[in-house]
């Protein structure tokens, strides 16, 4: 009689290997940074990373846009400049939190309640007009903005 052993052990995850590219040359890291400086504007990319002279810079910029290891660098700063937003962000409301609090402690009311108006404005619950923003309506806000423009690219 032979048995066979079986191993009720979980199986190793297999994490899904991303793609290996080649890496940038410094002239395509720079078109990378670029993009992102200048907000995804191609043109102004390029000319920035390749001079004025050059002839079709939206065309150039797309054709290195549509290969993938750019186009990777790309999306990989886009998270990173997402990620520091957010924390500066947090350390900016940190701020206004303590500016409020200390116009209260002061008797400083003005002061305290203008704090605690541009907290709601850059957490995006009001418009900065002295308005409440519609649900789902962050638009002035630049925070959900970046946000808004990472997924976009994502998609």
């Amino acid at each position: 009689m032979v048995s066979e052993v079986v191993s009720t052990s979980p199986a190793p995850a297999v994490k899904a290997q991303e793609p290996e590219f080649r890496p940038l040359t410094t002239e395509e890291d720079t078109f990378a940074l670029a993009v992102i400086e200048y907000g995804g504007n191609l043109r102004a990319a390029y000319i920035s990373t390749f001079g004025e002279e050059v002839k079709n810079p939206l065309a150039k910029a797309r054709v290195l846009l549509a290969r993938p290891e750019i186009s990777a660098r790309i999306q990989e700063l886009t998270v990173a400049v997402a990620d520091a937003s957010l924390i500066s962000l947090g350390s900016h409301m940190m701020e206004l939190a303590e500016i409020r609090d200390l116009g209260k402690a002061s008797g400083q009311l003005k002061t305290a309640l203008e704090a605690e108006k541009m907290r709601g404005v850059a957490a995006g619950l009001y418009n900065g007009k002295g308005g409440a923003n519609s649900p789902g309506n962050n638009s002035g806000n630049p925070m959900v903005v970046v946000l808004q423009n990472n997924i976009d690219m994502r998609i």
